[in-house]
C-alpha cells in the first residue's frame, strides 16, 4: 500500500504541474486547486480561467482527460520517461488522463473546471 501511495503522490504532482501549464499556456491568470487525500487516493479539484481564443483547445483537453478506455499499461510504460522535448502538448495531456481514475471536466466560455481522482 505504501508504494502505491507513494506512487499516486508522484503522478498527481505530475498531473497538477501538466494541468497547470496547459492553462497558463491557454492565456489563464487565475488557477485555484484544491487537492484532498481521501482514504482511498487523492482527489484534485481544479478550476481555471483561459481566453477565448483557446475554447477549442480546452474542450480538447477535457476529452483528452476523459478518455472512454483507461490503459494502465500505459501509464506504467511512458509515465515515467524523462524528457519534456520529446512530446508535445497532446500527448502529455492524454497521458494525464490516463494516469487519472476518475475525471469529471466541465468547460464554460473562459473557464474550465475539474475532479480527478487518483486512486492509490
Amino acid at each position: 500500500m505504501k508504494r502505491r501511495m507513494y506512487r499516486a503522490r508522484r503522478r498527481m504532482n505530475h498531473v497538477i504541474s501538466e494541468l497547470s501549464h496547459a492553462l497558463l499556456l491557454a492565456g489563464g491568470r487565475e488557477i485555484d486547486l484544491r487537492l484532498v487525500r481521501e482514504d482511498d487516493g487523492l482527489r484534485l479539484h481544479l478550476e481555471g480561467d483561459f481566453t477565448p481564443e483557446h475554447q477549442r483547445s480546452m474542450e480538447h483537453m477535457a476529452k483528452l482527460l476523459q478518455p472512454l478506455v483507461r490503459d494502465p499499461a500505459l501509464v506504467e510504460t511512458y509515465g515515467e520517461l524523462p524528457g519534456e522535448d520529446q512530446y508535445s502538448e497532446e500527448s502529455e495531456l492524454s497521458l494525464v488522463g490516463q494516469m487519472v481514475d476518475r475525471s469529471a471536466v466541465t468547460v464554460e466560455p473562459g473557464r474550465v473546471r475539474m475532479d480527478l481522482f487518483l486512486a492509490y
